[in-house]
């Protein structure tokens, strides 16, 4: 009776009567130690490949791009004064070996940088620009266009100051477009957004570049956008 009884509500293992408290369990075999110790060791295995992968990718964030402290802008050209000196921060330190490019020192000139025009608008090569205004005070410069990875467009990527044509009152008028233009002409990368990078050598105002008058640094204006 008691069988038939426990029938229905005993549940899937047997159940084995013990001396004094009834009815029980059986008690389950042990685990080896080494076999309860597997999902530990795969759990930090996990977080040390996740702690590895985080890492990473902060260091590749951290020395991508350009120094994100220490930047002077003046109007749409933005530079950064420690970055030739010996000041410089470990962060742009290790953007700079990372990019291969080699900043200008201190004593050697500045180096100014554009991704907007005068209006803020980024720079894009389905619109034609003119750069025009004077210049600050330097021996020598040199006006490039860079595409976003750095590379510039064949033998024509620059103007130097000893090769563009000035107006009477000394200042400069240069056309960036796709197409050529008579006069100082730039040409543009295929496709995509792209960067002005003004250097002045031998300058006075690499000791202090602060005191540039917006009025020295030349306009940066959209023309026509197709």
């Amino acid at each position: 009776m008691i069988a038939r009884a426990d029938a229905g509500k005993a549940p899937a293992r047997l159940l084995t009567k013990g001396r004094a408290s009834g009815w029980y369990a059986p008690r389950l075999p042990s685990v080896p130690h080494a076999t309860r110790s597997v999902p530990a060791i795969l759990c930090i295995l996990a977080t040390f490949a996740i702690a590895a992968l985080v890492g990473v990718t902060t260091v590749d964030w951290a020395t991508s791009g350009r120094p994100p402290l220490g930047a002077l802008s003046i109007g749409p050209w933005v530079t950064w004064p420690a970055l030739g000196g010996r000041d410089v921060d470990p962060y742009a330190r290790a953007i700079t070996v990372r990019s291969g490019a080699l900043p200008l020192g201190t004593g050697e000139g500045i180096e100014f940088l554009a991704s907007r025009d005068d209006a803020g608008q980024p720079l894009h090569v389905s619109c034609n620009y003119t750069v025009s205004g004077s210049m600050p005070a330097a021996r020598a410069w040199t006006l490039t266009v860079y595409d976003p990875s750095g590379g510039t467009q064949g033998e024509r990527a620059g103007l130097t100051s000893a090769e563009v044509l000035r107006r009477p009152d000394g200042a400069v008028d240069i056309t960036l477009s796709r197409r050529a233009l008579p006069g100082n002409w730039l040409p543009l990368p295929p496709s995509g957004r792209f960067i002005l990078a003004l250097r002045l050598y031998d300058s006075p105002q690499s000791a202090d570049p602060a005191a540039i008058e917006p009025a020295t640094m030349p306009r940066i204006v959209r023309g026509d956008c197709s």
